[in-house]
This record gives structure tokens, sequence and C-alpha cells, in this order.
């Protein structure tokens, strides 16, 4: 059985590959009586030659013979392919300023489109995590603090210290015009009138590294973003940090901040691994405005154990009552990529070796060494004495402990104990890393 649209479809010659199929045919042309004296007859009528399946088998067929080529004299070209739209990208994110190529403190007077303001109050909304972890962090509470405001009240109104811990000119309720006979630690001070309360409080602020000329400055890109933004390499560099963390004063024979320069002498800086790397790993955030399930860490802090590990060698594993045991830690930089500590001279850790007792109580406060380096009293606060830690280095110390016979036997312990202390500081020392070992006591 074949079917055949009415008028429409006649049996094709072979062609040249041999196959047969369906070339379309004019119909032809009917009287309106004829078609008037078939009413509710189907343009579609039913032959007898061919089963139907010849003719969806002719018609795929068909359909592959003129994909080849085949056709007939005078029949239209096949359709040509319509010319492919020009795809439309995205105008390119304009360029990100340089982001400390002035002296601090920088003056930002230009709100990017879409914040509120330069208040960092500004980014939580959209950035809560990464907000919630800066609010906690050094940086937020740069001018707050009460060792940094005891510090100051020490060495007067150095303007270098303000500098960066106020980065922004509307932070700071006066500003240095200049220096008394130029002497950098005594600066002419003048009422400013940009001043603004609320921005001072913010320390080390999201726009203090954030914002340049109208736009907001960011690690990449962010097509969408309710804001204008550039995107800078500068902010995944050490250079960045170096802007407050290397400090020099005129005429010092050595660095007063140092920690981008005991950096770029490590095995740390040759290898490319940067500050970010360490203080700012990728972390989730939560935040409405993260493109991505982890944004860096803003709280900065790095537990001392990451960077510092502690080596405890002893004679046995009991201790007899009465007799000598010596004890030695080795204190060694392990993890970090600058000096330990760093920074501030005025920051020394204090190591203690000590035995202590079942109740908790130091039976024996064993030995201790300070970790640390003192400068000068007075500009430029040049270096004294310094034996801080560099990447890989090491310090040891030592102590043979004698516990009197009379004392009851117990487990104790051997405790490693680091305090961290700020000299000067209005804080007294903190316990920042302990390590202990039970020590029966025979």
């Amino acid at each position: 059985m074949q079917i055949v649209h009415a008028g429409l479809g006649v049996p094709a010659q072979r062609g040249a590959a041999g196959l047969r199929c369906y070339t379309p045919a004019r119909p032809a042309p009917r009287s309106r009586a004829s078609r008037a004296a078939r009413p509710g007859r189907s343009r579609w009528t039913i032959a007898r030659p061919l089963p139907l399946i010849g003719l969806l088998l002719g018609a795929v067929v068909g359909g592959v013979a003129l994909a080849g080529g085949l056709t007939r004299k005078g029949s239209p070209p096949p359709p040509v392919d319509p010319v492919a739209a020009a795809p439309v990208t995205a105008p390119p994110p304009p360029p990100a300023p340089a982001l400390f190529s002035q002296p601090l403190p920088l003056h930002i007077d230009k709100v990017p489109e879409g914040l509120a303001s330069i208040s960092s109050q500004a980014c939580t909304a959209c950035h809560g995590g990464t907000h919630g972890a800066w609010e906690q962090s050094a940086h937020a509470n740069a001018w707050n603090d009460a060792d940094f405001q005891a510090a100051m009240a020490r060495v007067g109104n150095a303007t270098a210290c303000r500098a960066c811990h106020l980065p922004l000119t509307n932070q700071h309720a006066k500003l240095a015009a200049a220096n008394h006979n130029n002497q950098i630690d005594r600066p002419e001070l003048l009422p400013n009138p940009s001043w603004d309360p609320t921005l001072m409080r913010e320390g080390v602020s999201c726009a203090a590294c954030h914002v340049r000329d109208g736009l907001v400055i960011g690690p990449r890109a962010a097509p969408g973003a309710p804001h204008p933004v550039a995107a800078s390499a500068e902010l995944h560099s050490s250079e960045l940090c170096a802007t407050c963390h290397q400090l020099s004063w005129p005429e010092a024979k050595s660095a007063f901040y140092d920690t981008f320069g005991e950096w770029g002498r490590s095995a740390y800086a040759k290898s490319g691994v940067q500050c970010q790397d360490c203080h700012m790993p990728p972390k989730p955030t939560g935040s409405i405005g993260g493109r991505f399930a982890a944004e860096p860490d803003h709280s900065f802090a790095v537990p001392l154990e990451h960077g510092l590990s502690l080596y405890l060698s002893m004679p046995a594993a009991e201790l007899q009552r009465g007799a000598p045991f010596a004890v030695s830690v080795r204190v060694l930089n392990s993890g970090a990529g600058h000096m330990i500590p760093t920074g501030s001279p005025y920051k020394v850790l204090v190591v203690h070796l000590e035995l202590v007792g079942a109740d908790g109580k130091v039976i024996d406060p064993g030995s201790s060494v300070r970790v640390g380096r003192t400068v000068t009293d007075a500009p430029p606060w040049d270096t004294v004495t310094d034996n801080r830690l560099a990447p890989g280095a090491e310090l040891s110390l030592a102590h043979s402990f004698v516990v009197p016979q009379k004392l009851a036997a117990q487990t104790a312990s051997l405790r490693v104990r680091v305090d961290r202390e700020l000299v000067g500081g209005a804080s007294g020392p903190k316990t920042v890393l302990t390590r202990a070992w039970p020590l029966p006591l025979l």
C-alpha cells in the first residue's frame, strides 16, 4: 500500500546513488466543479502499488539522497545557513587604581555608587560573614586597642603610628601640618574639618583596602554587583601588606617594623608563598555577596602553634623523687614566613619550662627565656638586641628538676607554656600556647 499526497507526490527516477525517492511536483489544476462534486473527500488518497512501509522508507531514503546532493534540474538551491550573530560580551571592568600609591593617611571623598557610605557598616548587609570576621580582628580594633593607646601615651603623637592605625584622613581629629624642628615625634597638629568619629572607631576599615576613586576594589571581577567593582591583583600580593608592616625611621640602621623584609628574605618568598596564603585562607562565610563557597578570611589571625613547634627531651618516662631529672625543649619556627615574634619591638614571647602537680599548682617553676628584641629609647629606635626566631631557626631551653622525696607520689606534668607580653602595654601576660606531658613521680 502506498500513501501519496494527492497531486503533490510522484515517483522520482532512480538517482545517481541508485536510490528511489519522492520529489515534489506541482499539483494539477482542478476545476471548482470537480472540487464541489466530491464534498468531504480527504486530500489523502490510498494507492495500491506500494505498501505503507514502502512510502515511509522512500521518504527517509529520499531525504538522504537530497542531503547528498541529488536534486532535480531546476530545483531551488538548498537554504544557506544564516550568518551567526556576533557574541555579545560584557564591557570590560574598570581598571583598578593602585591602592597605596600615596603616603598614609589616604583621602577618600567619593562614595561608590550603591554604597550608603564608606563606613564598614555599609558592607555588612551583603558581606556579613566577612564583616563579622574583620570586626574581631586587630585591624578593626587598631585604634581602640588598649595596648596601642598605652603605647601612644608613652611615645607621644608620632604620626607614623597613627597613619597606619587610622589610614584614612577623615579618621583623624587632627592632621599633621609639620614637625617641630623637623623632629618626627613632635608633629604640629591642626584640626581636621572632615573628621568622622564613626570612621575613626573602625581603625583599618574595609574602605582602607577596598575603596578608591569611587570604585570598590576586589580580588576578582564581580559583574552584576550593586556597586562598581574593579579587580586588583595587588590584593593578592605581600606588597599590599608592606604598606603598614614595614617601617624604617629616617637615619635608622635597622627597620622598626620589618615583617615584609623578613618574609622577603625567607624561603617562603622565594617559593611564591604570599602573606595572604597564611593569614587570609579561604573560609566559608555565608555572605549574600559571596559568589564562591569560600572567601578570604578577614580575621587575619593565625594561631601561634601554626608557626611554632615545641620538641621535648627527657631521660625517662618517670621521675624518681630526690634524683635530678634533666629536661630540655627545642623551640622551632617551623611554619612562619617571618620572625617569631614579628612586628612591634615591644612584643615579646616568654617560654616557660615547668613542673606542675596533679592539683594544677606549680611544683618547680623551672626555667624560662624571653624571645624578642630591644630598641633604643629615642628616635630612630635602632635595634639593640634580637634573639627572635627567623624562619627555620630554633633555640633551646633546659632545666634539671629535683623533686623532694617528701612530696607525695602522684602523676605530675612537664609543661611548656608560651606567654605573650607587650612591654609598657595596658594588659598583662597572656598565655598563647601550652604543651604538657604526664610524668609519674615515683
